[in-house]
């Protein structure tokens, strides 16, 4: 097959550091081309690259063997290369056929030939064997449904290149084998997709060749069928992959944390876990088995409508007050760090100091010397890879976004958080910062945390956990110790079999 896509020695710094050092790349025609690498290797600033985001400040690109600039995001658009974002780029209150043709509408005497764009949304969805309703707003879609009308936004552009960006980060099984499906139909029409994902296995079922980027360069290309797990992990961390998950030496304490019977009238009915100190505690179950609710009632996010939670011996009386939970000790690391957890478009620095700016703030004045300091402690310590910490949260990579979610838990000295809730902590991210994140939190442990660790990863919730409790429909259904874990017991528990 012929390159459509030719990438070769391209450069690009910011200040001082350098997030791209001569990469080398190339896309065949109809190809699944997948790019991996440690959160901030240089994934997301080379795919800003390819889409005209950013001009890179030296090397070359050529496009069906012609030298290309890209002078901004259309003018790539233009030359056929299209994205979908792991974020997304759809408007919630418009439905699929205006967020399809938005900025490509056809008009009619001056007004939008509705018609014709609903004949053309159509002929679309045939061409990928897909359906969808055109007229109902995309923030009623599920994330499948929401992905799918993006890929459709960009096919209206008859793309040549397709870059999709964690594109399964939020679906379900059947949900990512249909866009599976539909990877492979384009595929089959000859358009070449640069396919990024954390998921190893969706590497090896699904691309034709495998290209890794580790700490802005380029570690390596293989063909899918002649490579294996444990060499792609190697060439991202650089390490052996039994090393992602740290040993753990410390014992555990007293019991720190308990939840009593708690319900809150609408998913969770009669909860009743227990954390000592040390210790990590998985929660394993479907989607939709209540995981996530669970850790809100638990936070503070969602009513309480019932139970009792005992910290230290001592119970909690607040019901639904997340400034409460935080004052008795209790954090949480939500499952959509986007919408929950970040301020995308504040630096680095007001993220982390957010939630104790009462420490940097005598008299209602915030001491930036001091916030600044803190801030760099912390970016420090979680090896957080940004330029600057004045550097926009949303300019980060996947995993350095998710440092950042949880590293403002522990900048406050005077009110360090005794129990930590991960909910799915490593979604949309790679392997090596995987590695970093197992690693804080079993050093959080040894210093006597508690940590409850909400996954619907069983390699990690085993590879993690002391013990695991399995939901199911909103309740736990199954409790295992961590002698007794097997894929085979955590999947029966949670689908009741």
């Amino acid at each position: 097959m012929e390159d459509i896509l030719s990438v070769q020695g391209v450069n690009k710094h910011f200040a001082k550091v350098k997030a791209l050092d001569n990469i080398q790349f190339n896309l065949k025609r109809g190809e699944i081309h997948a790019l991996v690498g440690h959160n901030g290797a240089g994934k997301s600033t080379f795919v800003k690259v390819l889409t005209g985001t950013y001009i890179p400040d030296g090397g070359t690109i050529k496009l069906e063997n012609k030298e290309v600039v890209f002078r901004g995001t259309q003018d790539a658009i233009n030359q056929g290369i299209g994205i979908v974002t792991q974020e997304g780029s759809l408007i919630p209150s418009f439905n699929a056929i205006e967020n399809i043709f938005l900025g490509q509408e056809e008009t009619r005497g001056g007004f939008i030939n509705r018609r014709k764009l609903v004949s053309k949304a159509k002929s679309l969805m045939k061409t990928l064997g897909i359906e969808l309703d055109l007229y109902k707003q995309v923030k009623d879609l599920n994330p499948a449904q929401r992905k799918l009308i993006e890929v459709l936004k960009i096919l209206n552009i008859n793309p040549k290149i397709l870059i999709l960006d964690e594109p399964t980060a939020a679906l379900s099984e059947n949900e990512r084998v249909k866009l599976f499906s539909v990877m492979r139909k384009l595929k089959n029409d000859g358009i070449s997709i640069i396919f990024i994902t954390h998921y190893l296995d969706e590497v090896f079922e699904m691309s034709d060749r495998i290209t890794v980027l580790r700490n802005g360069t380029h570690a390596g290309t293989r063909f899918t069928e002649k490579s294996s797990n444990d060499e792609i992990v190697k060439l991202m961390i650089d390490k052996d992959h039994h090393s992602e998950y740290p040993d753990k030496n410390h014992e555990l304490g007293s019991v720190l944390f308990e939840v009593k019977n708690v319900s809150d009238g609408l998913k969770i009915t009669d909860a009743n876990l227990s954390i000592r100190r040390g210790e990590i505690v998985g929660v394993f179950g479907t989607v939709g088995s209540g995981r996530t609710e669970l850790a809100e009632c638990i936070f503070g996010a969602r009513d309480r409508k019932s139970g009792s939670l005992i910290l230290d011996g001592n119970e909690l009386k607040n019901r639904k007050s997340v400034p409460k939970s935080i004052e008795n000790g209790l954090v949480l690391i939500p499952d959509d760090r986007l919408k929950k957890s970040l301020i995308l478009d504040d630096p680095v620095k007001y993220n982390l100091t957010l939630p104790f700016l009462g420490e940097i703030s005598p008299l209602s004045w915030i001491q930036f010397k001091s916030e600044e300091k803190k801030s760099q402690s912390i970016v420090k310590e979680l090896n957080i890879k940004t330029p600057t910490i004045n550097e926009k949260v949303k300019n980060l990579s996947g995993g350095n976004k998710q440092k950042v979610s949880f590293g403002k838990w522990m900048l406050s000295k005077d009110k360090k958080p005794k129990v930590f809730i991960f909910d799915e902590p490593t979604e949309g991210v790679d392997v090596g910062a995987r590695a970093e994140m197992y690693k804080i939190m079993v050093d959080l442990a040894s210093e006597g945390a508690g940590i409850l660790l909400i996954s619907s990863d069983i390699s990690e919730i085993k590879g993690l956990s002391d013990r695991i409790y399995i939901m199911k429909e909103g309740s736990i259904v199954d409790e295992v110790q961590n002698v007794d874990i097997t894929n085979e017991r955590l999947i029966q528990s949670s689908l009741g079999v």
